[in-house]
């Protein structure tokens, strides 16, 4: 039998990871105390909420067919939302939606195993890391008062 896995198609693999990096650059920077903290997090934190729908909508459009009848494509556009918890539970109504001829498979065996497979393309990934980290220093430049005293 084979492992089941969180996202197949390459829409899907992407904009899920890309969503869970800038959510999780989000909830780090905005953690910070750092000057301009507050407008990366209000810039990149609703980008992350629409790559993980996205990312929901790709999958659940393969594994269903139509993912806007169903009720686990807007739970998961309603969970992407939450800091910390959201990327999870848009995992887990992903993993648990069963695919097309196989209908037995509504549980979370093997989740944990699904995640680190989650392959995403790295050049887009090196690509995203790169533009946040220089939006993150024009936000901070620009916001920092050192800076505004030059």
């Amino acid at each position: 039998m084979q492992a089941r896995e969180m996202a197949a198609t390459s829409v899907g693999r992407n904009a899920l990871t890309a969503g869970l990096l800038c959510h999780a650059s989000a909830i780090l920077v905005g953690m910070m105390t750092a000057s301009g903290a507050d407008v990366f997090f209000k810039i990149v934190y609703p980008f992350s909420w629409v790559l993980m729908t996205l990312g929901a909508y790709a999958e659940l459009h393969l594994r269903s067919g139509r993912p806007l009848k169903s009720w686990r494509f807007y739970g998961a556009a309603m969970a992407s939302v939450f800091p910390l918890l959201g990327p999870p539970a848009v995992f887990g109504l992903i993993y648990t939606c069963p695919e097309k001829g196989r209908e037995g498979q509504a549980g979370l065996s093997g989740f944990v195993a699904a995640l680190f497979r989650l392959r995403a393309n790295l050049l887009l990934l090196f690509g995203l890391s790169m533009l946040l980290f220089l939006l993150f220093a024009v936000v901070t430049g620009t916001n920092d008062p050192y800076f505004r005293r030059k």
